[in-house]
């Protein structure tokens, strides 16, 4: 009896050996690097479709349009000071219409001869550059008045003045502030009518102005009177 033929191997062995070949990798893209793109791309899309910053003003460029301004308005202001010149006439240099001489007279009557060196005027003089002050402490109150605007303070300024100036003669101060005193009611009692606050105003800032120059002529003289007493 014949023995059988002898199995062959299998294959299996041989192809457990062999490493399976791997697959091909594809080749690496270009790399891109984030300094390649802006930053300006990056953190604002839309940058490239805004406006242009439009560039601050200069202090130079400031500096160049302020004279401009200063000349145009120390202008203006002269020419409104010229204008009220113009409305309110020369200035008056003569006392007579403004110092009432036989009232101020009144004054000098209670000077005693005898008193001191100077003519014995000191009395009278005393009481003169005591109104001086106080009329000039006034003025300076009614400006402050006009600039807030207070119509009672102006009354009650007007009122108090006229009192003062009337003791002394000076008549034309004394008439601007008892007109002030009935504006500052907003009263004409001249002609017996009312006044708007405007109406009102605007004649006091007059009669402030006219006064002023009164009082400068009638202190002008009183002052130069004195003076000569000194002589």
């Amino acid at each position: 009896m014949a023995s059988p033929a002898p199995v062959p191997k299998s294959p299996q062995t041989k192809l457990n050996s062999v490493e399976p070949t791997k697959a091909p990798t594809s080749a690496p893209g270009p790399v891109v690097s984030s300094e390649a793109v802006p930053e300006a791309a990056v953190n604002s899309p839309t940058s490239a479709t805004e406006p242009p910053t439009p560039s601050p003003v200069t202090e130079k460029d400031a500096a160049a349009t302020a004279p401009v301004a200063t000349i145009t308005s120390e202008a203006s202001a002269q020419q409104e000071k010229e204008k009220e010149d113009e409305d309110l006439g020369p200035a008056p240099t003569d006392p007579e219409g403004i110092i009432n001489m036989e009232i101020f007279s009144q004054i000098q009557d209670m000077d005693d001869d005898d008193d001191d060196e100077a003519g014995g005027h000191e009395f009278s003089k005393g009481i003169v550059w005591g109104y001086f002050e106080q009329a000039e402490s006034t003025f300076k109150q009614m400006q402050d008045a006009i600039e807030e605007p207070s119509l009672w303070k102006l009354s009650s300024l007007g009122h108090f003045l006229k009192g003062s100036s009337a003791a002394l003669g000076i008549i034309k101060v004394q008439n601007s502030c008892e007109k002030m005193q009935h504006y500052g009611n907003l009263r004409d009692e001249e002609v017996g009518a009312a006044l708007s606050e405007d109406e009102a105003l605007r004649r006091i800032k007059k009669l402030l102005v006219d006064c002023k120059r009164d009082y400068a002529v009638a202190s002008a003289y009183l002052r130069q009177l004195y003076a000569s007493y000194d002589e």
